[in-house]
């Protein structure tokens, strides 16, 4: 499985495309349906801090069905992990902070998470696992 340019409403950058093909060939390189990447920062918290919790769905066809970029909210042991950022390219649909808009609404601010999210990579700030969806 290779990621499908194609199909995403975004430019995708080739270094983001690099690496997610990178991950799906160590870690399922006989992928034959949908997976879903996980990559985390062991040492996020609510309260240290730390890089963001990352969720990206890969059809079979190679296409990203979405992007979720989740995030600590609220103080102390109220604090709990949910969706700051979900680019869901399989309906259409961008989501921040709870509110949901027509998907070419988040095309910018796709860009900025985009470059940071392959910065973050490269430091090597994430674990990465799979399931199958």
């Amino acid at each position: 499985m290779t990621i499908d340019t194609q199909a995403c409403p975004y430019r995708l950058s080739t270094k983001l495309v690099s690496l997610l093909n990178h991950e799906l060939q160590r870690l399922n390189s006989d992928v034959s349906g949908d997976i879903i990447l996980h990559f985390r920062d062991h040492n996020y918290s609510a309260e240290s801090g730390g890089f963001h919790p990352v969720e990206i769905m890969i059809r079979s066809s190679g296409q990203i069905a979405y992007i979720t970029d989740f995030a600590y909210v609220g103080v102390g042991p109220y604090a709990e992990l949910t969706k700051e950022l979900d680019f869901d390219f399989g309906l259409g649909v961008f989501g921040h902070m709870g509110r949901d808009y027509d998907i070419a609404t988040g095309r910018a601010l796709f860009d900025v998470w985009q470059k940071n999210f392959v910065c973050y990579y490269a430091m090597g700030s994430y674990n990465v696992t799979s399931d199958p969806s």
